[in-house]
Parts: structure tokens; C-alpha cells; sequence
């Protein structure tokens, strides 16, 4: 049997108690983050599993131990908090359009996708960032053991969004692109603000998004983890983005 650090089998144990389901450790070279889980009760699947990209990496308690405790917030919360969000498609139409006038070479059998490829990005990382960073936020407080292996893969994570900035208003709708800049500027000030490494945030701040950024961190650091509702955190991020009417509930 696999022995984890106790801050990772503590919160696989949390889970599965809160859960009433076990858990499954996978492993597949192809996923194209670093890990992932499928919730125990779909597709007839009778424990949660666990994905992760190879097998061997010490990275991968601190990605055990967030997966666990992203279920174990999941569970923590009505069901129906747990619903996802769906594009708004009338008030979205807008934005495809301005998104596909910025490429009028794409071939028109391509366009559809493209677009629902980008916009689809935008509300995937509304739906996932500010859970996310409440998750590393909870690890950070109460699981001292993790420190070192979240602060090396949260500076990867920090790293690897940087090139954001790189984009411009002639490739993505002002909006949209603010809204993808500011996201990732919230998670790159969060990893400065818990790690004491300021000069981390320098290029977000160099751009004049400190303000915009700590509106959102602000609002996942003041949030009791075991209390805390899905719907009213992201809804509260996508006023401060003024995306609120981009999708729906349900």
C-alpha cells in the first residue's frame, strides 16, 4: 500500500469520510495537467480517481493532497452548489463576433469551434481559478508538511500563465482578455502574498493590475474553507471582471 506524507493521507481520509467514497490513483502520460479527478458516483465509477501524469514525482502528494481536498470542498457544500455554468449565448454573441472579425482568414467551417474553444477557455478558468486558489489557500494554512512541494509546483503554475501578458487587444476582445490577465494575476499574487516572494507579481505589476488582482484574492483569503459557496465566489469574481451575464447556473 501507498504511503503518503500524513498531510496528504489526512486529507484523502477527510474525503473519503465526508464522501462515502474511496479514492484511486491513476496515471496517464497523456493529460495535459499536471493532475486531475473524476467524482466517484458518475459513469458508474464507485471511487474518485485521482489522475496524474507519471508516476514517482514527490510533486505528487502536494497534487494528491489538492485533489482530495477539492473533493472533500465539493462535498463540504449542498449538491446543487456543485452545478456547473453554462455559456449565456445571446449576450456571448457579441463576443464572438468581435473575437471573429480579429481572424477573418479562419476557414468558415472552423469558426464556430474556434470561437466556442476561446470563450469556452474563459469560463472554464472562471469556474476553476478562484476554487482553485481557495484550495491552495486552505493547504497553505493548515497543512505546514505540503509548504515546499506547493510553493515549487504554484511558481510552475505562475511561470507557465506569464506568458499571458504577451497578448494583445489586436488578438482577443478587451474583455475577454482583461478578463484572462486579471484571473491569472490574482493567482500569481496570491503565490507572492503566501511564499513572501514579491517579485513574482513584478510583470502584473508593471501593468497596472495589482488593484484588480488583490480585488479577487482578497475575496478567496477572506473565505472560511468548510463554509464557503462556489456560486457566490465565482459570481463575485465575474462582477469584479464584468463577465456576470457571459454565462448561467444550471
Amino acid at each position: 500500500m501507498k504511503i503518503y506524507p500524513a498531510s496528504t493521507q489526512t486529507l484523502l481520509d477527510r474525503a473519503t469520510q465526508i464522501s462515502g467514497f474511496g479514492f484511486e490513483i491513476v496515471y496517464d502520460a497523456s493529460l495535459t495537467v499536471s493532475s486531475s479527478v473524476k467524482m466517484a458516483g458518475k459513469e458508474g465509477r464507485e471511487a474518485h480517481e485521482i489522475i496524474l501524469r507519471q508516476p514517482g514525482l514527490d510533486e505528487n502528494n502536494y497534487l494528491i493532497a489538492w485533489q482530495a481536498a477539492f473533493v472533500l470542498h465539493q462535498y463540504q457544500m449542498p449538491e446543487t452548489e456543485r452545478a456547473n455554468l453554462s455559456p449565456n449565448r445571446p449576450v456571448l454573441a457579441q463576443i464572438k463576433g468581435e473575437l471573429l472579425a480579429l481572424y477573418p482568414s479562419i476557414p468558415l467551417a472552423q469558426r464556430d469551434n474556434f470561437a466556442e474553444h476561446v470563450i469556452g477557455g474563459i469560463l472554464s478558468q472562471l469556474r476553476s481559478v478562484p476554487i482553485g486558489m481557495l484550495v491552495d489557500i486552505e493547504l497553505y494554512r493548515s497543512y505546514d508538511e505540503l509548504h515546499k512541494l506547493q510553493q515549487a509546483a504554484l511558481i510552475g503554475q505562475v511561470v507557465e500563465h506569464i506568458g499571458c501578458l504577451q497578448m494583445t487587444k489586436a488578438m482577443f476582445p478587451e474583455k475577454l482578455l482583461r478578463a484572462n490577465q486579471v484571473m491569472n494575476a490574482a493567482q500569481a499574487l496570491m503565490v507572492a502574498t503566501l511564499f513572501e516572494m514579491p517579485d513574482l507579481f513584478a510583470p502584473y505589476r508593471m501593468v497596472g493590475m495589482e488593484a484588480a488582482a488583490a480585488l479577487l484574492l482578497d475575496m478567496c483569503l477572506n473565505q472560511v474553507f468548510d463554509e464557503t459557496r462556489d456560486q457566490a465566489l465565482i459570481d463575485y469574481w465575474s462582477r469584479t471582471l464584468d463577465i456576470e451575464d457571459w454565462y448561467r447556473w444550471g
